[in-house]
This record gives structure tokens, C-alpha cells and sequence, in this order.
């Protein structure tokens, strides 16, 4: 998931449903949450804007 793979993916080749992938590596998903936030708000300062994304 860190590469971006579509969970659909990940759990037909694991042999497990999608909810199963979630539950087992949902903490990955938040982790690329607030990077993915804290990214956003780093471009935006960075063209001058006043306000950022917030997690």
C-alpha cells in the first residue's frame, strides 16, 4: 500500500478480502495520511499561502 497499490489488488493476491487488508494494515493507511497531509501543507506554504491542510 506504501507504493500505492490498489488494495482490490493487494487482497486477491493475498488470498484475503479487501476488509481483511484494512483491518491487518489499515495503520499504514493513516500513516500516509498525515504524510500525505503534511506534504500538502509544506507545498502550500511554499507558493505563499496563508493557511495549510490540517489532519
Amino acid at each position: 500500500m506504501n507504493l500505492g497499490l490498489n488494495v482490490k489488488v493487494i487482497a486477491e493476491r493475498s488470498a484475503i478480502t479487501v476488509e481483511m487488508v484494512y483491518k491487518i494494515y489499515g495503520h499504514v493507511l493513516a500513516e500516509l495520511e498525515v504524510e500525505s497531509v503534511s506534504l500538502f501543507s509544506q507545498s502550500l506554504q511554499a507558493n505563499g499561502a496563508n493557511f495549510g491542510a490540517s489532519y
